[in-house]
């Protein structure tokens, strides 16, 4: 058998550079194996997919930096992101200054900035919103993996980073949750099919199956990643995820120590406004990112499935807010509120939604 790398060497320059571009096209809405497996099939390949990446990818990045419930400021890539001091591996995004509330100033910012790191992620990475899975509502890339080589600049309305190692790091984790949703999803069904519960129509598996997504899957997975990111970190043992919040702990379901006694009284309107700090991943995801997107050949199903699916899996999310576990009348009513939404299909469908804490 010839290796591959004897193989490539003996085929035309012409036909290497037409196989490659056609690599690359045939996976233009999945950027993390464009990244994890097609750039490392030769060293042609990787320089030309990082090329594609720094061009076409890196552009569609957002960092959301959290300042409380309310604030969200999104950096976004510097018209001057490649400044030749800066080299090929950095970039310097920046804020437009678009979601910076009134009581916050550069100062502030500056501030919260100094306060990231491994225990406290108050930015969460975004890549190809509105762009991947065709567009579909929550079917971009969101995780708040580490932002590496992070340098604050401009007072904290700019910073600079290592793109190819963030960018590492954010699709090796998404490409690690997909293997454990597959291996997760295969286990449910042979579970449900050992209580002879799995149903017999597709339409009825797929609605069973997002269920399962909202309730079990969505955030195994992540609990999974997140607790494969500290065993990598190799930190000592008093160091904590920081995601594992209290206030989304009916979401990760991880036991967490009693938290201290308050020192400021809470505000009388709701616990919300009383909130300090900003959302954790799972809060997060739990908003954006739709389970329906991960069912096996969703792009097959016509509008109106796609709609019911999605309408199941709000009310499953509804479902599992604090006080309604169990309430499966709340499911169902919750579910028919979405359907019956003044929005339109295509709205609902097609569009951006960042995370509310008033969801």
């Amino acid at each position: 058998m010839i290796p591959a790398a004897d193989l490539w060497q003996r085929l035309p320059l012409e036909l290497i550079e037409r196989i490659l571009d056609l690599l690359v096209d045939d996976y233009d809405q999945d950027p993390a194996y464009q990244w994890t497996t097609l750039r490392h099939t030769a060293r042609r390949q990787m320089r030309r997919i990082e090329r594609h990446f720094l061009q076409y990818w890196v552009p569609k990045l957002t960092v959301t930096l959290y300042s409380g419930p309310r604030c969200q400021i999104d950096y976004k890539l510097s018209d001057h992101a490649c400044e030749n001091r800066l080299g090929v591996s950095r970039v310097r995004f920046q804020t437009s200054g678009a979601g910076i509330s009134n009581s916050l100033n550069k100062r502030d910012i500056q501030t919260l900035w100094s306060q990231y790191n491994f225990e406290n992620r108050v930015a969460h990475l975004r890549l190809g919103e509105g762009i991947l899975k065709q567009g579909m509502t929550g079917g971009y890339i969101v995780n708040d993996t580490d932002i590496v080589d992070l340098k604050v600049e401009n007072d904290g309305l700019d910073i600079i980073f290592d793109w190819r190692r963030t960018l590492n790091a954010l699709l090796r984790e998404e490409l690690m949750m997909r293997r454990l949703q597959e291996e997760m999803t295969m286990d449910k069904k042979a579970e449900l099919a050992a209580k002879n519960r799995w149903p017999p129509f597709p339409r009825i598996q797929r609605l069973a199956l997002v269920k399962h997504f909202v309730l079990d899957i969505q955030m195994a997975k992540r609990v999974a990643v997140q607790l494969h990111r500290l065993k990598r970190h190799n930190a000592p043992n008093e160091v904590k995820l920081g995601s594992l919040t209290h206030e989304s702990q009916h979401l990760h379901k991880q036991p967490l120590p009693p938290l201290p006694p308050s020192t400021k009284p809470r505000r009388a309107c709701c616990v919300m406004c009383s909130r300090q700090t900003g959302p954790s991943i799972f809060e997060v995801i739990a908003c954006e990112e739709s389970v329906v997107l991960s069912l096996d050949g969703w792009e097959k199903l016509d509008k109106d499935e796609l709609l019911d699916l999605y309408a199941e899996a709000y009310g499953w999310n509804c479902y599992r807010s604090p006080g309604q576990e169990h309430n499966y009348e709340w499911q169902q009513a919750s579910k028919n509120d979405w359907l019956t939404v003044c929005s339109s299909s295509a709205e609902k469908l097609h569009s951006v939604r960042r995370w509310n804490p008033w969801f």
